[in-house]
C-alpha cells in the first residue's frame, strides 16, 4: 500500500495553478518535499489534510480516498504546521489534553518525555510562548500518536539545534517502527535541505506548481553527481526547461 498517491491532482488559488500532480509515496519512505516559497507545497498538504478540496485528480491516502473518507484519514494522519492555532485552549495542558481525547493512538508517556525534552510546560500560557515554542507543542502533538502517516510542513522553522536534532531523532525512531506495522511514512517540507538529504530517502522538488523531479534521494544524487541536493534544487528551478 502507498502512503499517498496523487493523480492528476489540480487546484486553484486565484491566480496559482497547483499541478496537475502525479506522484506516490510507499509506505516505508521519507520523503523531502521541497521548492521555493510559492511553489505549492503547503496547498498540496493541506489537500492530503481536506483543508481545501482538489479541483481535478484523485487523491488517496494510506489507500482510503480524499475526501471521502476524510475522517478516517485525518485518525490516521498526525500534521504539523506554522499555521496551526492552539490558543483558543488558554494552556499547553489543556491543548493537550483536547486532543488527546480525539486520538486512542495517543501515547502519554511518549508525550510527557517529550514535553521534558523540548521544554514545553503544561502549566505555560499559549499566547505567551514564542513561535519555536509552538511549533514544539505542534510536535509534540503529533508525535506524541501512533499516527501512520506524519505530514510536517515546515517543522523546523524557529527550532534551535538541539531541538532539530531531538525531531530527526523521532523521525528515525517513528519510520523504525514500521516493522511493527504494516509500514508508516513521513512527508517532510523544509528549507534545511542539508538535514533532508540525511534524513530523507525519497525527495519531490515542486516549482510554480509544477512536479519537476521525483525519485529516490540515491537516484536523483547520483544522476546529479557529484552535486549535493542543495545544489541539484538550484539547478532543477532555475532550467527554464523544467519550469
Amino acid at each position: 500500500m502507498n502512503a499517498i498517491a496523487l493523480k492528476g491532482v489540480e487546484r486553484r488559488l486565484g491566480r496559482f495553478v497547483l499541478g496537475p500532480l502525479d506522484l506516490t509515496v510507499p509506505c516505508g519512505a521519507v520523503l523531502a518535499f521541497v521548492g521555493p516559497n510559492g511553489a505549492g507545497k503547503t496547498t498540496t498538504l493541506d489537500l492530503l489534510m481536506g483543508m481545501g478540496k482538489a479541483d481535478r485528480g484523485e487523491i488517496t491516502v494510506l489507500g482510503r480516498a480524499m475526501p471521502r473518507d476524510e475522517v478516517a484519514i485525518k485518525s490516521k494522519v498526525a500534521y504539523v504546521s506554522p499555521d496551526l492555532n492552539f490558543t483558543p485552549w488558554g494552556s499547553v495542558g489543556r491543548a493537550l489534553d483536547f486532543v488527546r481525547g480525539f486520538y486512542p493512538d495517543w501515547d502519554q508517556q511518549r508525550c510527557d518525555r517529550l514535553l521534558k525534552e523540548f521544554s514545553v510546560a503544561r502549566k505555560e500560557r499559549i499566547a505567551a510562548l514564542s513561535f519555536g515554542a509552538r511549533i514544539k507543542l505542534s510536535l509534540v502533538m503529533a508525535l506524541s500518536r501512533n499516527a501512520e502517516l506524519l505530514l510536517l510542513d515546515e517543522p523546523t522553522v524557529g527550532l534551535d539545534v538541539n531541538a532539530r536534532l531531538l525531531l530527526f531523532r523521532e523521525i528515525r525512531d517513528f519510520v523504525k517502527q514500521q516493522a511493527k506495522t504494516e509500514g508508516r511514512a513521513v512527508i517532510i517540507s523544509s528549507h534545511q535541505l542539508s538535514d533532508l538529504e540525511k534524513l530523507a530517502d525519497h525527495v519531490a522538488i515542486l516549482n510554480k506548481g509544477k512536479l519537476i523531479a521525483s525519485a529516490t534521494m540515491a537516484e536523483l544524487v547520483e544522476r546529479h553527481a557529484p552535486m549535493t541536493l542543495e545544489e541539484i534544487f538550484v539547478s532543477l528551478i532555475t532550467d527554464k526547461s523544467a519550469a
